[in-house]
């Protein structure tokens, strides 16, 4: 399995604390403060660092947005959906299922966004869909890996499966008639959200309880994937806050 390459100082940090025993090397090409603590927990966990040029870091990060610092990582780990759900201990749990999102960096933005707001899991579909990449990885920022993202093979089956498991499966759709912000709170959500140019599949749609969209205001038609899945995310926890404080 290809390793992933996390780079930047946070995101590092994060799989350093999080994720440990899958970090294979850390590569330095700087110097300073700054990377003191990497080195000192990579030192802890017996962890191989190597001092490189920057130049060799461009080529292995693919990019010059690495603050000097990447780590290669082994191979992300996909969750199985059902030990998933046995293993929630959130009882007002949200999991995020995307539907056929191609984008690695609407993904990224989806996971960062998903870990801010307390999202339990994340659904993806095995094909016509993005993976877990260095680029995702990049973009969330370290959120990757403070997260399960699950994969399956059949989205359909997936939400039949969260169904009877008592999830309330709302499906964000631009053409939706009813605002999220008229929607009740249910104790455990899944969100869906679909592509970003054909938005969900009808299939998919079909087997929603109940289809919402975010109201516009202005002239724009519509948000990317990654912009709406926060503002609904963002509508979600307010409500269970405001309906667990009442």
């Amino acid at each position: 399995m290809k390793p992933i390459i996390v780079s930047g100082v946070n995101p590092i940090l994060e799989v350093l604390k999080s994720r440990p025993s899958d970090v294979e090397e850390i590569l330095l090409a700087r110097k300073g403060r700054i990377v003191e603590e990497i080195i000192r927990k990579a030192a802890e966990k017996n962890i191989p660092i190597k001092k490189v040029p920057k130049e060799f870091v461009h080529r292995v990060a693919g990019h010059k947005n690495h603050q000097g610092v990447i780590a290669r990582v082994r191979g992300f780990q996909y969750q199985d959906l059902e030990t998933t759900i046995q293993n929630l201990k959130d009882q007002n749990a949200i999991i995020l299922l995307l539907d056929s999102i191609e984008d690695p960096q609407n993904f990224g933005s989806i996971i960062r966004s998903s870990c801010f707001f307390g999202v339990s899991a994340i659904v993806i579909p095995e094909h016509h869909s993005v993976s877990v990449t260095d680029t995702v990885s990049r973009v969330s920022a370290g959120a990757l890996f403070n997260i399960s993202i699950v994969r399956v093979k059949n989205l359909v089956r997936a939400i039949d499966t969260l169904k009877k498991r008592a999830f309330l499966v709302v499906g964000l759709d631009v053409r939706a008639d009813i605002p999220i912000y008229d929607i009740k709170a249910a104790l455990k959500t899944a969100l869906v959200i679909g592509n970003e140019h054909r938005g969900i599949r009808k299939r998919v749609k079909e087997h929603c309880d109940i289809l919402v969209s975010i109201p516009r205001f202005g002239e724009m038609e519509s948000l990317n994937a990654a912009v709406s899945a926060a503002v609904a995310l963002s509508e979600l926890r307010r409500k269970r806050t405001y309906h667990s404080a009442t």
